[in-house]
């Protein structure tokens, strides 16, 4: 099968699958899912891409998605467990269910109701020992239980964010690079490099692969640290080169 979009290395089906759970989850969501975008996080041998659409039902079928952010993982570190913390840190899942209209997504529940439990339990108690009577341990129950339920899911993102933080801007082996603010020749670098890996040829040749990982380590590095795009470019016209190599290898065999 032939790639469903130039940077991605999945499979059709794969592809297809992947967005069709996506669909899944705005179907029963009712379109009340706030900011949160549908998307997919692709492994790859260099790290990982999350790719997102705000109609997945048509990337599935069309192969169209934007390439959101890049993880790519310093060269020849073999780290299986980091590897799929990156792709776990890049993942947004979606809201499990809105409460007021906010989506509450599965890191913010459990800390959301412990927090309002301990909050409305400890407004009542107050109440109570100031002497406020029923009515007033009735409203500080409300006031609790809403604060609490807040400040919990607030605490839950924060925890969430400061996890994920720690993987992705972790610089000594995760670089990652941010699709809208890419220059066009990460584009041409990661497409040359996708049909490497998607090469037959390519799939046993540990030299290639080596060069994969270590043009976009060095590209996401520029990247980083300059505006001046250059050395992209020349890494760029390097992969193309030897996708074409490749590419001239396979078809004559």
């Amino acid at each position: 099968m032939s790639r469903p979009h130039p940077l991605s290395a999945m499979k059709e089906w794969e592809w297809s699958q992947a967005w069709e759970q996506q669909q899944e989850i705005v179907d029963r969501l009712n379109a009340k899912r706030g900011s949160w975008l549908p998307n997919v996080v692709e492994k790859r041998p260099w790290g990982a891409v999350r790719w997102t659409s705000g109609r997945p039902a048509h990337a599935a079928t069309s192969g169209q998605a934007v390439p959101e952010t890049f993880a790519v993982l310093r060269p020849g570190l073999n780290d299986q467990p980091l590897r799929d913390r990156v792709a776990e840190a890049l993942a947004q899942p979606g809201p499990m269910f809105q409460v007021l209209g906010v989506g509450l997504r599965r890191h913010q529940l459990v800390p959301a109701i412990a927090g309002a439990v301990v909050g409305a339990v400890l407004l009542v108690v107050l109440a109570l020992v100031i002497g406020l009577g029923v009515l007033g341990a009735v409203l500080g129950g409300l006031i609790g239980l809403v604060g609490g339920g807040v400040g919990g899911a607030a605490l839950g993102q924060y925890l969430f964010d400061r996890d994920r933080d720690a993987v992705l801007k972790e610089g000594d082996r995760v670089r990652v690079v941010t699709g809208r603010y890419a220059p066009t020749s990460w584009s041409r670098l990661v497409d040359a490099t996708t049909g490497l890996e998607t090469a037959a040829t390519a799939a046993a040749d540990d030299q290639t692969a080596n060069a994969v990982q270590t043009a976009l380590w060095e590209a996401a590095g520029l990247l980083l640290r300059s505006s001046d795009h250059t050395g992209v470019e020349v890494l760029a016209d390097g992969m193309e080169r030897l996708a074409q190599a490749h590419r001239g290898i396979s078809g004559g065999r």
